[in-house]
């Protein structure tokens, strides 16, 4: 069961992005990359920007030379909306937005995640399923 929902959501998809700025952002220690792909589901999937639908075995390897690969990255989440609670699911609507200290970024992304309790997970739950969106305007 998901208790106390919406800070605990709020709390792990921040929680979750601070490491994945941290690992595309700074030399770090790979166990940073295990603890992020650690918060997923065995069946993982995103759907990019692009519309592709990546599992959670290739975004791992994907990132896994991607260490530092944006020094200084800042990942932005704004927009949090806790659409849906059950004892078996979450789902969250928030924006996303990095920013890299040349000043560059990826525009602002809209993404809806759905999370799954996982009891002795980081904030007691994991990742089941992204979809990106890019904002145009």
């Amino acid at each position: 069961m998901i208790a106390a929902p919406e800070s605990r959501i709020i709390r792990e998809i921040e929680d979750h992005h601070a490491v994945l700025e941290r690992w595309l952002g700074t030399v770090a220690d790979p166990a940073l990359l295990t603890e992020f792909i650690g918060a997923h589901t065995a069946d993982f999937s995103l759907v990019t920007t692009d519309g592709h639908i990546v599992s959670g075995d290739e975004l791992a390897d994907s990132l896994r030379g991607a260490g530092n690969a944006a020094p200084g990255l800042r990942v932005v989440i704004t927009a949090v909306e806790v659409q849906l609670v059950t004892a078996e699911v979450a789902i969250a609507r928030f924006h996303e937005t990095h920013h890299t200290e040349t000043g560059g970024g990826s525009g602002v992304r809209i993404v809806t995640a759905v999370l799954v309790p996982a009891p002795g997970a980081r904030n007691g739950l994991r990742w089941r399923s992204v979809h990106e969106t890019l904002r145009t305007d």
